[in-house]
């Protein structure tokens, strides 16, 4: 099982996400956030095929999922699909992030 905790910026909402890999690339996904929009989410994506999230184009429940979300720039659909990633053993898990150099 992986697990992450995706903290998506000024808005302050906190998720966290875990994903287990079933059988060859089927996974099961739990989310958990403060955010009522990933919460919405969530209903739309308890399991998922790890290989047409991440390869086939058009095909990502995840990222159509995420079209709910209020602002695309909401780093809870990537941190999810990378936890998906790590889950199938498709990445190894290691933490990513954004980090602004200038802020004016």
């Amino acid at each position: 099982m992986v697990e992450v905790k995706i903290v998506s910026g000024i808005c302050g909402f906190e998720t966290e996400v875990q994903v287990e890999n079933e059988s060859k690339y089927q996974c099961t996904v739990q989310l958990r956030s403060t955010c009522p929009h990933v919460t919405r989410m969530a209903e739309k994506i308890n399991r998922v095929d790890a290989m047409a999230e991440l390869f086939k184009k058009g095909q990502s429940q995840i990222l159509t999922a995420s079209q709910n979300l209020p602002h695309v720039t909401c780093p809870a659909a990537v941190g999810i699909l990378k936890a998906v990633e790590a889950a199938a053993g498709l990445a190894l898990p290691k933490d990513a992030s954004i980090t602004f150099l200038k802020k004016d």
